[in-house]
């Protein structure tokens, strides 16, 4: 069985378009959530929820994980100083994005494939700790996935590429509604897509994902 913590989703101008956890302690949402309560929405999975506790949007799916950005929290479409922010979020994201940057980086000048266009030549796909395994997804587009699990799961290369290829393109990229910006990053903010990510990683917890 494998316990997936957390997933980053980054786009081609580095920035972190979607972040969700389903197994993790001392969360920066949640401490946002019990903090600042009353001046901002948080949204959980596909639920805004406002500063009273009630909710603007209906439910997709019944499990709600936090889930960040939005656009009124995001750093390409905040619209002024006093608009809503997590400065642990940006930061932590900053900081995940820094590391597989630099670690895919040194593979691929170790294996002699550095390329001036960047992309992932040298092929890293993963590295644990004694708390964690990451693994790392680069797609064709020029998208991250970064997926954090327990030390003992297996290869997710096939589980991050499903998840790029048959839910972010089908639900996200195929989306009327999601205009990409070339110049800006555009958060992730679509009800479906959090709720069939939310469903694939309890079915890929309930059972052994194969090594690749």
């Amino acid at each position: 069985m494998v316990v997936a913590y957390n997933i980053y989703i980054f786009d081609r101008h580095c920035e972190c378009i979607f972040y969700t956890e389903w197994n993790r302690l001392n969360s920066p949402l949640a401490a946002d959530a019990e903090t600042d309560r009353g001046s901002k929405d948080l949204v959980r999975g596909n639920q805004v929820l406002t500063g009273d506790g009630g909710s603007s949007r209906s439910s997709v799916d019944g499990q709600r994980p936090l889930v960040w950005p939005t656009t009124a929290t995001s750093t390409a479409h905040r619209v002024s100083a006093e608009s809503p922010r997590n400065v642990a979020m940006e930061e932590e994201a900053k900081l995940v994005y820094g590391v597989v940057y630099s670690t895919r980086n040194i593979i691929n000048k170790l294996n002699s494939k550095d390329s001036p266009q960047g992309g992932n030549p040298g092929g890293f796909m993963s590295f644990a700790t004694n708390t964690y395994r990451l693994h790392y997804y680069e797609a064709p587009t020029g998208v991250k996935f970064v997926l954090n699990t327990d030390v003992g799961a297996t290869s997710m290369q096939p589980v991050l590429e499903m998840i790029y290829r048959n839910i972010y393109v089908e639900y996200v990229v195929k989306n009327p509604l999601f205009r990409v910006d070339p110049k800006t990053s555009t958060p992730i903010e679509n009800d479906y897509f959090r709720a069939v990510l939310n469903n694939y990683i309890r079915e890929i917890s309930s059972a052994a994902v194969p090594a690749s």
